[in-house]
């Protein structure tokens, strides 16, 4: 499902005065913003918890599942590719380590100048710390263009039915009669 974002992408000189762009973390409360916004105008309902101390911006609730969200973005390319740090800080030190099944559960990560979502298990990446995606290369089948608007992985039926309301596109194909999963399926036996 492809919405209208709300995030105005600007040259670097302008970026750097925009109050928008300001600091990266004023982008990433815009950003976590513009998640909580579309999970919600799907039908998930989207909880924040107070502070920010846990390793997840935000939970999912599906209604047959929690889903930790972590968001993160990225507004400039690098080698073609937009790099985004699939980290964090622990201890208030200053090694980066990879976010674990056991603090998140999906990455939701934003390319802001091509106005993509990409909802990424963590099981998917870990134990990488940066992720490298490629939206704008034409034809291109890297690994983590299969989670590219991958929002129907948190309204999967393997857990039984989502909430009535939820609607993603592509939804999810799940069969509980022959236990086939989606293409994107994260529990998808290798």
């Amino acid at each position: 499902m492809k919405h209208k974002s709300k995030i105005t992408v600007l040259s670097h000189a302008a970026a750097a005065q925009s109050a928008l762009m300001r600091t990266a973390k004023w982008r990433g409360e815009v950003v976590e913003m513009d998640s909580l916004h579309t999970a919600t105008k799907m039908g998930f309902i989207v909880t924040k918890p107070y502070g920010d101390n846990q390793s997840y911006d935000f939970i999912v609730d599906a209604g047959n599942r929690l889903w930790r969200v972590q968001v993160k973005s990225s507004i400039r390319a690098v080698d073609n590719g937009f790099r985004v740090n699939a980290s964090h800080f622990r201890w208030a030190g200053k090694t980066k380590w990879a976010y674990t099944p056991e603090q998140i559960d999906i990455l939701a990560a934003y390319i802001v100048p091509a106005d993509v979502w990409y909802i990424v298990p963590v099981r998917a990446f870990t134990p990488s710390i940066q992720l490298t995606f490629f939206p704008r290369a034409k034809g291109y089948k890297g690994f983590y263009e299969q989670f590219r608007e991958a929002w129907f992985l948190m309204a999967c039926r393997r857990n039984g039915e989502p909430r009535a309301g939820i609607v993603t596109s592509p939804p999810c194909s799940y069969s509980p009669s022959s236990g086939t999963p989606c293409p994107s399926c994260p529990f998808r036996k290798k």
